[in-house]
């Protein structure tokens, strides 16, 4: 004869108790709410300029946009190649132009980048000399710097932006492009036994 199989009244309230508890969660309750799966979009890093309005300007011969413009900095010295200098030649002396540039790596395109400051525009009287930087990640690394002692991004105070709105997300950009180079050294730091800070929970510092 089989034995009758013993149900615990405990359990058994607490079984009629949870569905009781699961009948009350009932999504038309939650005005008409209902799961949708996440789209693969989603999952794409966003760029700090999308959608990031552009201003055209006609530079000379060039046209291009505002946000493209960045300028030397009148009120603090910066350093010129010696050969613009005067030199002395057959014909005599002669004064040998030659403009201030950074050499960058473009982030996107893996190629390295010459950005010359030859280009003068007048602004409220006074001439600037400026150079045309399409590129939002070497705009970006022309602009700020990652100052090692301090362990904080800074501002390149050479330079000035036509477009200042964009400082933010332009900060944003040289905050991707340097990432990665800090983590590195952070991991190796780390693995060396020269820092405590593990580089996979390590982010950069506010300013």
């Amino acid at each position: 004869m089989a034995r009758p199989k013993l149900i615990d009244p405990v359990a058994k309230k607490g079984g009629q108790q949870e569905k009781a508890e699961l009948g009350t969660l009932d999504i038309k309750k939650a005005g008409g709410l209902t799961f949708k799966p996440i789209p693969p979009e989603r999952a794409k890093v966003s760029k700090p300029f999308d959608g990031y309005p552009l201003k055209k300007l006609k530079f000379g011969e060039v046209e291009t946009f505002t946000t493209y413009i960045v300028a030397l900095n009148p009120t603090v010295q910066v350093v010129q190649d010696p050969s613009n200098r005067k030199v002395k030649t057959q014909s005599g002396m002669v004064q040998v132009h030659n403009y201030h540039s950074r050499a960058m790596r473009d982030k996107e395109t893996r190629e390295n980048v010459q950005v010359m400051f030859d280009r003068n525009i007048e602004v409220e009287g006074r001439v600037y000399q400026c150079a045309i930087i399409p590129s939002h990640n070497v705009r970006a690394q022309v602009c700020f710097n990652f100052d090692v002692q301090k362990n904080r991004i800074v501002v390149d105070s050479r330079y000035l932006l036509l477009d200042s709105d964009q400082d933010s997300r332009l900060k944003r950009v040289f905050e991707q492009v340097i990432n990665p180079n800090i983590k590195m050294e952070r991991e190796a730091a780390f693995i060396a036994g020269e820092s405590k800070e593990d580089a996979g929970e390590a982010e950069i510092p506010p300013e």
